[in-house]
């Protein structure tokens, strides 16, 4: 039992000291050297360092009355429908670099019906950070995507 007692009348006197004015005379604590680690679960695997992913930026717009039809439109991404575009609408995706395939169709809703219409597709090469802007216009052929001049 005395030596239970040691420890608890060495705090007591350690206290009595700074009570009285006394300097303290414990060591001061070290800073860390280094940031602990974050807690993980048990079971999990070590994050690795997240890479940035990079990503094109692809904007589709009906700006202007090019397309000859009020009807709404529909954007097709790989062979997926991404949108429909309004008149004066616009769209952009982030999409990721290399060559993707794009296709426009007139939407059959309302009073508009694509019936049959050649679904004329174009193939673009987009690049990680770039930005590609492309309008909608029409022809005898069908829609068809436009590119846009990063000056207007």
């Amino acid at each position: 039992m005395r030596r239970a007692l040691l420890p608890a009348l060495g705090l007591l006197f350690c206290a009595l000291a700074q009570a009285d004015g006394m300097p303290d005379t414990s060591p001061a604590p070290l800073p860390p050297t280094q940031p602990a680690p974050p807690p993980t679960a048990p079971g999990s695997w070590p994050m690795p360092d997240a890479q940035p992913i990079a990503y094109a930026v692809l904007i589709v717009s009906r700006e202007r009355l090019d397309t000859g039809t009020a009807c709404d439109i529909d954007l097709y991404v790989q062979d997926q429908k991404v949108s429909r575009l309004q008149p004066e609408g616009e769209v952009a995706l982030n999409l990721p670099p290399g060559e993707t395939s794009l296709r426009l169709q007139t939407a059959s809703s309302g009073l508009c019906h694509g019936g049959i219409e050649p679904l004329r597709g174009q193939s673009v090469t987009l690049h990680a950070g770039e930005v590609r802007k492309f309008r909608i216009a029409n022809s005898e052929s069908g829609l068809y995507l436009v590119p846009v001049s990063s000056g207007g």
